[in-house]
């Protein structure tokens, strides 16, 4: 199942994992667990548990940089040697009884993420894509692995349980207003959409179905796994509620098995003897423990919830322009420039058209205040650097547009960051020149072709532009 899903993620899911930094784990893993067993035993035997650890390495860990179809990248190839041995000679060394304490795929990058941080490695994002068949052939493929492995190894009400109790923790986050930020989200993530994507994620099935129904490390007895994988869930919505990005969620998710495999031999002890209750007495323990949950979901998740920002003050009544004077528009057909819906893209070439003629007005005027309400960030600062050369001069050159066309499009940064939302424009550019007084041009250019991609952001009233740096390796989109 993990090597069907690797497959497509290399041929058709865009994982950014080289074929190289798979085999280094795959081989680091194996050598281990050989070296390990050949000492202990004096056999040599095929290492089926450490490539399952070498695997799920591979198959979570990203090293930032790593581009989809560069096979043979070796980017940051110690750390998915060094993860994979680490973790499977972590079942050797940290054990209680007869039996590894933690599951050493998921120690193994808990211990990764935590010790290199974001900025060196990253986990697989929580979204595969659209649900286009490429996905739905991978969710169909970890469903029915799921159904087999777990049928035989009669562990699915741990899966099961989880996934109950991390939904329902889930919406009781997504409820109180939680939102985060990932790189392949436009926009923060939060509502509804937050709950879909992390109930619904493939990661998170696999997480479910794979790594916390490990047969070596779950607890032994009916009641001790139901309770483990209901503790798995509310702890993860507990852990993931103060996170603000998609990499303190994703540490956070595998963190809470880490924790949980921790606590197992405590859980064990509590729930080996069956204590007979009451039914009444069920259910006041139930209330108790599910009020307990929701209010430490909702108070854990008091530090990531956004605060509103105050519009910019600007005496500019919108819309400036009519509707019919909205050039025309199109998306990008990638997969992620599809998630952004035909009323953003809509919104952002009105949008952008209207900044440009604000933009001129205040390069003449000299108006920083009127060219706030069209930029922000680097754009404005240019536009403030115009402005002062502007001010030097006896006459004040300004950029007038006429836009054509415009292909929305987002583009990914390297690391956690959010993606850029660009807006790929095409017409005609030509160059006024006033004197000391805006009425009128003293002189008009002859228009000249204009292609450039700008980079826009969503103000919370409307789309400002911000840049004109393109995210590295980007290739601008043509207008169709």
């Amino acid at each position: 199942m993990l090597l069907t899903i690797q497959l497509l993620g290399q041929v058709v899911l865009e994982f950014q994992l080289s074929i190289a930094q798979l085999l280094l784990a795959l081989g680091s893993a194996a050598t281990v667990e050989l070296v390990v067993t050949g000492v202990r035993t004096r056999t040599i035997g095929w290492p089926a548990s450490a490539l399952l650890t070498g695997n799920g390495v591979a198959l979570i860990l990203r090293v930032p940089g790593t581009e989809h179809g560069d096979w043979w990248s070796l980017r940051g190839g110690w750390i998915f040697a060094a993860t994979a041995a680490f973790g499977v000679a972590s079942k050797y060394v940290v054990r209680v009884g007869d039996r590894p304490l933690f599951n050493p795929n998921n120690l193994a990058l808990v211990v990764c993420f935590l010790v290199l941080g974001s900025g060196r490695v990253e986990p697989l994002d929580f979204w595969w894509g659209p649900l286009d068949p490429d996905v739905l052939v991978a969710i169909a493929v970890i469903l029915g692995g799921a159904v087999v492995i777990l049928r035989r190894l009669r562990l699915g009400t741990i899966a099961l349980t989880f996934s109950v109790t991390f939904a329902a923790s889930i919406a009781v986050v997504a409820l109180a207003g939680h939102c985060l930020t990932a790189r392949w989200h436009v926009g923060e993530l939060c509502g509804f959409e937050f709950w879909r994507v992390l109930v619904t994620s493939p990661e998170v099935l696999i997480f479910a179905c794979f790594m916390i129904t490990d047969p070596r490390t779950v607890p032994t007895g009916r009641r001790a796994q139901v309770v483990f994988a209901i503790g798995i869930g509310v702890l993860a919505g507990v852990l993931i509620a103060p996170q603000s990005t998609e990499f303190g969620a994703k540490v956070a998710l595998l963190g809470s098995l880490t924790i949980a495999c921790a606590l197992r031999p405590l859980i064990e002890r509590a729930f080996a003897v069956r204590r007979p209750q009451t039914l009444t007495r069920r259910v006041m323990h139930g209330g108790i423990v599910t009020v307990v949950a929701i209010v430490a979901l909702v108070l854990a998740g008091a530090p990531a919830r956004p605060h509103t920002r105050p519009a910019i003050a600007t005496d500019v009544e919108f819309p400036l322009i009519a509707d019919d004077a909205v050039p025309s528009w199109s998306v990008a057909d990638d997969r992620l420039s599809r998630q952004v819906p035909d009323a953003d893209a809509a919104q952002i070439a009105r949008d952008l058209v209207e900044d440009l003629a604000l933009q001129t007005q205040a390069l003449c005027a000299r108006d920083l205040p009127l060219a706030a309400a069209s930029a922000d960030l680097d754009w404005l600062d240019d536009l403030e650097t115009t402005m002062e050369a502007n001010a030097r001069a006896r006459t004040r050159i300004v950029p007038e547009y006429d836009i054509d066309s415009i292909v929305v499009s987002v583009a990914l940064r390297i690391g956690q960051e959010a993606p850029a939302v660009l807006a790929t424009v095409n017409g005609t550019v030509r160059q006024l020149r006033f004197g000391e007084r805006c009425d009128a041009p003293v002189s008009v250019g002859e228009p000249e072709m204009f292609v450039t991609t700008w980079e826009v952001l969503w103000n919370g009233d409307r789309f400002l532009i911000t840049s004109d740096e393109l995210p590295e390796s980007f290739t601008p989109p043509t207008a169709p």
